[in-house]
């Protein structure tokens, strides 16, 4: 399965080998994310992703200490985003990016901050 918007193009995978996960194609200026997980799903607690070439910005906000932060990514780099934490990335430049995600149960533990 493929989605693609102006950002760029997401691309769905479900193997018997490597389980779920998504790989993003993102242009320059794109931003994302913009949401937060309660940890619902074993597969966004915590939420794990593999800059695989490029660079981004990851913006975030502990929403239980009100704690924030911005970070460099510079591929290639492993990040976890744990459970109310939310965050933004924006591409620095293109970039790839493999997400580890249950399909199925992403979208149930995904909030944005009007749902807080």
């Amino acid at each position: 399965m493929k989605s693609a918007d102006a950002r760029g193009s997401v691309h769905f995978f479900d193997t018997e080998r490597s389980g779920e996960y998504m790989i993003f194609y993102r242009k320059a200026g794109a931003v994302g994310a913009n949401h937060y997980h309660k940890g619902l799903s074993a597969n966004k607690n915590p939420e794990q992703f593999i800059l695989v070439s490029g660079e981004a910005t990851l913006n975030w906000r502990d929403l239980n200490t009100n704690e924030t932060g911005t970070s460099k990514l510079i591929s290639p780099v492993e990040v976890h985003i744990y459970p109310w934490i939310w965050h933004q990335v924006t591409a620095d430049t293109d970039f790839v990016m493999l997400e580890f995600n249950a399909l199925e149960e992403g979208p149930a533990d995904t909030f944005y901050l009007e749902n807080k």
